[in-house]
């Protein structure tokens, strides 16, 4: 799953962006390598959560301590995905 671009929005791939340090800028995101791997350190993760619930009208809540959490972009927007359905996000 590694080298599958996902399809999510251009807004969360610049919330990834701003926070992967060691993704190159040209690079496409690659849909299933951990977030820690591409370069998200602990402030970077804290600020993608408060960038990605603000930006999508989430709130991520327990779903904080669940370990996968940050295992890759793909897993982290299905959780916003689920979220927004869950939470009755239309916008």
């Amino acid at each position: 799953m590694d080298d599958v671009i996902a399809a999510w929005p251009a807004e969360f791939e610049a919330l990834l962006r701003e926070q992967l340090h060691d993704l190159p800028r040209h690079d496409p995101i690659p849909a299933g390598t951990s977030l820690i791997e591409l370069g998200l350190d602990s402030l970077g993760a804290v600020s993608l959560i408060t960038e990605a619930e603000e930006a999508f009208g989430v709130s991520f809540g327990e779903e904080l301590l669940d370990p996968r959490f940050f295992s890759s972009a793909a897993h982290l927007w299905s959780v916003v995905e689920r979220l927004r359905a869950e939470q009755g996000v239309t916008a």
